[in-house]
Formats: C-alpha cells, sequence, structure tokens
C-alpha cells in the first residue's frame, strides 16, 4: 500500500513539472514531461524536445497533446512531422523534433511520396497521423500490476 501511495505521489508531482522562466510563451510541458514550444514565425508549428529514452511513438504522443490541448485542434485534422528528430535549431545541445497542424504545400507532397506505413517514425518528413492516433501512442509512466 506504501509503494502505491508513493507512486501516486510521484505521478502528481511529474504532472505538475513547471515550465522553466526561460522558456518561450505558450510553451508546455507535455503530461510525460516533454517540452513543447510552438513557433512563433509560423502559426500551427511547435518543437517537441526529447527526453532520455523517448522514442518516436513518445514525441508523436506529446505532439498529440500539445494539437489537442493547447492548439485545440478537430479530431480530423492531422498533425504532420515538419523537421525529423535531431539537433535543435533553435536549443542548442537539445534534441527535438518539429511538428505542425498547418503542412505547406511541400509538406503535403512528401507526405503524398511516403509509403503507408503504422510506424510512428519521427525521421521522415511529411508522416502524419491524426491526434488520436498520436494519442494511443501515449503509453502509462509505470505499468503496475492490479490485484486480483
Amino acid at each position: 500500500m506504501r509503494l502505491a501511495l508513493t507512486l501516486c505521489t510521484v505521478l502528481a508531482l511529474t504532472a505538475c513539472v513547471p515550465v522553466g522562466p526561460n522558456d518561450a510563451p505558450g510553451a508546455i510541458r507535455t503530461f510525460r514531461g516533454n517540452l513543447v514550444v510552438p513557433d512563433p514565425a509560423i502559426p500551427g508549428q511547435f518543437e517537441v524536445f526529447t527526453q532520455a529514452g523517448d522514442s518516436g511513438a513518445d514525441l508523436w504522443c506529446a505532439a498529440s497533446e500539445f494539437a489537442r490541448d493547447e492548439l485545440r485542434v478537430p479530431a480530423n485534422r492531422r498533425i504532420y512531422l515538419a523537421a525529423p528528430r535531431g539537433p535543435s535549431a533553435t536549443r542548442p545541445g537539445r534534441t527535438s523534433a518539429v511538428f505542425t497542424v498547418s503542412p505547406d504545400a511541400d509538406l503535403r507532397a512528401a507526405a503524398e511520396a511516403l509509403p503507408d506505413s503504422l510506424t510512428m517514425g519521427v525521421t521522415r518528413p511529411g508522416r502524419n497521423f491524426l491526434p488520436l492516433h498520436g494519442q494511443m501512442a501515449c503509453r502509462p509512466l509505470f505499468d503496475l500490476p492490479f490485484d486480483r
């Protein structure tokens, strides 16, 4: 019981991770702790910063959370990978991927040229999913067995 209470406390505190004072306006930390920063020059575009151990699905999860909760995109509006996972152009020494809900014609063409895939990779610009698909990629922080 004490372990369960401790884990619940940790989860509650993790959800309250503040955005630092040096972060851009509109920046948030997702439930899993990823920093997401909107691009002030391009409406609908935002950068998701990685954490140790993040997979592509974790970045899609963060992108979907930001698109749903902050940008309030409708369920049928796709999220596109605009720039693959790699060194951040805005924060030296950090790794990120850039997503958008407002793709330009070139990004739409890149998306149409990609083969169909269900893999939630972050290496090929144009890869896109509905917000619901990204939310399904959100995995629990701890896989706790239920008492039987």
